[in-house]
C-alpha cells in the first residue's frame, strides 16, 4: 500500500517550519541551552497574567508585553523560542490584530522554579567536593564551604615527640667528647642536634626530624672504634 500527500505552497512553508522547530528543539535540549532574555521576560509577563484570571491560555493585547525591547518586530521569534523549548503549545499564535494567544504546558509553567532549582544544584555542585585517597594519607587537611580562610595544622600523627626528646638528651650527654669521637664531624653532629632540638620545641616537622637522625646516624656507623658513636647508631635504629 503506498500514500501519497499533495502540499500546496502554504503546505509546504507550514510544514518546512514545523521541521525546522523540531530540529531546532533536538539541537537546543542536546546542548541544554536556555531561552532567550526577552523570551523569558514574555513568559514571566504571561505567568503573571495566569495567576491573574486563574487559566493557561492566555488571550491578550501586544501592548501588554511593551516592556520587551523591539516586541512587535520579535514576537514571533520569541514565541517560536517558547515553543521550541516546550514552554508553550504550537497552538499559540498572534493574528494580524496583535492579539496574543499563549497555551501554556507543565514546562512553560515550572520554568522558572526549574530554572532555580538546577543552578542550586549547580551552586551544590561546585561546593560539595568528593577527594579520593587510594592507598596511606597522612598529614592531609582540608577544606569544605569555606572562603578566604587559613588554617594552622600540626601533623604528629604517629610520631612521638617525647621520644625523640629522651634520645636527643641522651645523645647530648657525650657533646664534651665529640671532638674526640667525631673529630671534624662534630661540628656538624652539633648544628644537626640542635636543629632537631629547634624543631621539637615546635612541635612540628616530623620528616624532617628523622632525617636528622638518620643522618646523625649514618655519621656515627662512619666512626670506627668509638663506643659512644656505636650507642647512638643502636640508639637512633631501635627509634626510625
Amino acid at each position: 500500500m503506498s500514500i501519497s500527500i499533495k502540499l500546496n505552497k502554504s503546505g509546504i512553508r507550514k510544514l518546512q517550519k514545523e521541521l525546522e522547530r523540531n530540529l531546532k528543539s533536538q539541537i537546543l535540549i542536546g546542548s541544554n541551552i536556555a531561552l532567550r532574555k526577552d523570551s523569558e521576560e514574555f513568559l514571566k509577563l504571561v505567568l503573571e497574567k495566569r495567576d491573574e484570571e486563574g487559566r493557561d491560555t492566555i488571550t491578550c493585547s501586544l501592548e501588554i508585553f511593551n516592556s520587551i525591547p523591539n516586541i512587535k518586530m520579535n514576537i514571533e521569534n520569541i514565541l517560536d523560542d517558547l515553543k521550541v523549548h516546550n514552554c508553550i503549545s504550537s497552538n499559540s499564535t498572534i493574528d494580524i490584530t496583535g492579539e496574543v494567544m499563549v497555551v501554556l504546558t507543565m514546562d512553560g509553567i515550572e520554568y522558572f522554579e526549574e530554572k532555580e532549582r538546577t543552578i542550586k544544584e549547580k551552586v551544590s555542585n561546585v561546593n560539595n567536593n568528593t577527594n579520593n585517597f587510594y592507598g596511606e594519607v597522612n598529614g592531609v587537611q582540608i577544606q569544605q564551604g569555606t572562603i578566604n580562610s587559613t588554617q594552622t595544622q600540626n601533623v604528629s600523627s604517629g610520631f612521638d615527640y617525647e621520644n625523640i626528646i629522651e634520645i636527643i638528651n641522651k645523645i647530648r650527654k657525650y657533646d664534651a667528647m665529640f671532638d674526640e669521637e667525631y673529630g671534624q664531624l662534630a661540628v656538624e653532629m652539633r648544628d644537626k642536634l640542635s636543629e632537631i632540638e629547634g624543631l621539637l620545641k615546635k612541635r612540628e616537622n616530623p620528616p624532617r626530624i628523622k632525617a636528622l637522625l638518620i643522618d646523625i646516624k649514618n655519621l656515627s656507623m662512619g666512626v670506627a672504634g668509638s663506643v659512644i658513636a656505636s650507642g647512638i647508631v643502636n640508639l637512633i635504629s631501635s627509634t626510625i
